[in-house]
């Protein structure tokens, strides 16, 4: 089961292990759980009435799905951006839940910091907007998102990280995107994935972040 609607968080964690995984959402399930994602948009608590996490994902506290805490406004946008993308991978067949998409999603048609420099706020907030963006029905996306991979290539510090970017939430976006400026980002950042993959740990958050390194090093070895 996908679907949790205690929880906005569980409900992207779980789509996104499904995606990450390969393995498949059926389209009646994809779309009874658009149908609750959209249920959220505008929401107490949602960032520029977009998707808003529940009460309990306040309380419980909200990491993103690779394991780094949220705080604050970065954690309601970032739930946003990932609750939209969902959204529109499982319902943007559905003209209702199109409809529902472009109210929470139309200011970012008009975001004209993001035109300008292909980032928004800080590392972690741009990121996923890169990730969402990418599969949208938006213009120039391309174009958009290598501004900011620019930018980004202008915050290596290294030894294959950013600052400003969480790293693993970096190379998890960076393998979502079809952008050959990404898959110099994920060159630069080899050393420190194969550091990574030494010692990966066992648990939840490690299970996922050595399936997204190995697609990284698959997309560029």
């Amino acid at each position: 089961m996908i679907l949790v609607t205690s929880s906005l968080t569980e409900t992207l964690d779980n789509i996104n292990e499904s995606l990450l995984f390969g393995e498949p959402i059926s389209g009646e399930e994809g779309l009874q759980t658009a149908r609750w994602i959209a249920t959220r948009q505008g929401e107490q608590g949602s960032y520029r009435g977009m998707f808003a996490p529940t009460p309990n994902d306040f309380e419980e506290g909200i990491r993103l799905f690779t394991g780094e805490r949220l705080v604050s406004a970065s954690a309601r946008h970032i739930m946003g951006q990932e609750a939209a993308r969902a959204l529109w991978l499982l319902g943007s067949q559905e003209n209702a839940l199109r409809e529902v998409y472009e109210q929470a999603t139309q200011w970012m048609q008009d975001d004209a910091t993001f035109r300008q420099s292909g980032r928004y706020c800080c590392g972690r907030c741009t990121l996923a907007y890169w990730r969402h963006y990418w599969v949208g029905d938006f213009p120039d996306k391309e174009r958009f998102i290598n501004l900011g991979l620019h930018e980004m290539q202008s915050r290596r510090i290294g030894d294959g990280r950013w600052q400003t970017y969480p790293f693993y939430y970096s190379i998890y976006t960076l393998v979502s995107l079809g952008l050959t400026a990404a898959r110099e980002e994920l060159s630069y950042a080899r050393p420190a994935i194969k550091r990574y993959l030494r010692h990966p740990g066992s648990d939840l958050f490690a299970k996922r972040r050595i399936r997204i390194f190995s697609q990284a090093l698959a997309m560029i070895d």
